[in-house]
């Protein structure tokens, strides 16, 4: 009975010994087989574990080891650290600004592969000596609106990546001064075969933005020039979608705009419209026509107008007061099959017009006869 509880005690003791080593040896390592090692390398634990080894049976000795396992592995799982946790994390790639007569938008960038060892972003503004934080952003926003400004003031903004221990990253800085840029004036256009040409006056050399504002009244930017002009290249779905919603003009903003470093200035900008009315195309030409026992073949000079629908053709015959229209074509091309080389004892008349979103060209008119002999 004494030398039951005798080796009962043992085991107790010496398992008490190693839990508290290995305790010690996992906060200070990650778990694995050079904790084992790092334990047994203890000259008391290693004479502790010969000692009681030695006087205990075969059966408490599997025992021993079996529950050594268990406990070696839940301490390794619970108290395995994140190293990356602590570490401070990457600061923010790129910060820019840009101030219209509105806003100053802030945008900035962060690595992919960093995106996820962080979990939000810090923003500060500096001005005048004095510090403001505009908030703390999830790490999937990418830009922030800041409308509480002032022209001709500096701004100077700063932005922290955050990881989920609180640890923060150098600071990304910008600096910009809101401007009031001077406008266009006196804008003009001009319908072209590519499409409209809008002209300004501007007595400062700055760049120049071109929005269309689309049917839902939002700016679309078309493009930016440095010039006093610019080419806006429609083709016939872009001006019949304004038809489409009882729209009778396309209207147009152009602003000025200045870059410096990491900032950008824009100006409210100007708005003009362009009349879908003064789409007008011109007649096709170089009309050659031929008929055989199939039917007539009917074809022109493609017109230059990239914006047009296509062609209407209308026919008559001498019989008849009015043109009806037979057929509409995308090319400069048109088969009529309901005449041919036999059937045709007067003329028919053709006439050929170029179809653009709200008007028609003038009209070229054909005579298709056959004589005999």
């Amino acid at each position: 009975m004494k030398k039951g509880k005798f080796y009962w005690c043992s085991l107790m003791r010496y398992l008490w010994t190693v839990l508290n080593s290995f305790r010690y040896s996992c906060k200070t390592q990650p778990f694995g087989f050079q904790t084992v090692a790092t334990v047994l390398r203890y000259t008391s634990l290693r004479t502790v574990t010969q000692r009681y080894l030695k006087s205990l049976t075969p059966v408490f000795t599997c025992l021993t080891i079996f529950i050594l396992l268990s406990l070696l592995t839940a301490c390794g799982r619970k108290l395995d650290p994140n190293l990356d946790d602590y570490l401070q994390p990457e600061p923010v790639a790129s910060l820019t600004l840009s101030a219209t007569y509105d806003k100053i938008l802030i945008s900035w960038s962060y690595p992919e592969k960093e995106k996820t060892k962080i979990e939000s972003f810090l923003i500060e503004r500096e001005s005048k000596g004095e510090k403001k934080t505009l908030g703390y952003y999830n790490k999937e926003t990418t830009s922030l609106e800041d409308k509480d400004f002032t022209f001709g003031e500096t701004y100077r903004y700063r932005i922290f990546a955050i990881r989920p221990k609180g640890i923060y990253s150098k600071p990304t800085e910008a600096t910009i001064t809101p401007q009031k840029l001077p406008e266009v004036e006196n804008i003009t256009y001009k319908i072209n075969p590519e499409g409209v040409m809008l002209s300004w006056d501007a007595q400062n050399s700055l760049t120049y933005n071109v929005y269309r504002i689309n049917q839902k009244g939002e700016r679309v930017k078309i493009g930016s020039t440095d010039k006093k002009f610019f080419l806006d290249e429609l083709l016939y779905g872009s001006i019949s979608s304004y038809k489409e919603n009882s729209q009778s003009e396309i209207p147009y903003v152009i602003t000025t705009s200045k870059s410096y470093e990491s900032a950008y200035l824009e100006s409210r900008g100007i708005e003009t419209k362009v009349s879908i009315e003064s789409f007008i195309p011109t007649k096709p030409k170089e009309v050659f026509w031929s008929v055989n026992e199939q039917g007539v073949y009917i074809s022109w000079k493609e017109t230059k107008e990239r914006w047009i629908k296509g062609y209407r053709i209308y026919r008559k015959t001498a019989d008849e007061k009015s043109y009806e229209l037979v057929g509409e074509t995308m090319i400069p091309l048109f088969f009529d099959a309901k005449y041919n080389i036999t059937n045709i004892k007067s003329p028919v008349y053709y006439k050929i017009t170029s179809e653009a979103p709200l008007k028609e060209s003038e009209a070229v008119e054909i005579k298709v006869e056959v004589h005999d002999g």
